[in-house]
């Protein structure tokens, strides 16, 4: 038990803060979470032919995580740009487009 209260009461000063401040929050699931994507993305990268096609599928994985955070239908977004992609778009044109 002495263990327990020495490790809280080293911790008090953080611990105050989260209870002080609702902006602190106890855990990081949310963070660990937004993670997973990407962490899964790392085990079809292995699939790629080449580091330019892990190059790409880094590209897309990351646009479409994008469109999740702001609330874009990612299938509706990709299927816009890429209908919206010619051969003269500028790359101010394609900024503009990102998510």
């Amino acid at each position: 038990m002495s263990k327990a209260l020495d490790y809280a009461y080293k911790l008090w000063p953080r611990l105050r803060r989260y209870a002080l401040d609702s902006r602190y929050h106890i855990d990081n699931n949310s963070v660990e979470r937004n993670q997973r994507p990407s962490v899964m993305g790392c085990k079809n990268y292995l699939l790629s032919k080449s580091d330019s096609g892990t190059v790409d599928n880094a590209i897309i994985y990351s646009l479409i995580e994008s469109c999740e955070i702001v609330g874009v239908n990612s299938l509706q977004w990709l299927t816009h740009v890429l209908q919206s992609l010619h051969d003269d778009t500028t790359a101010e044109q394609i900024t503009q487009m990102l998510p």
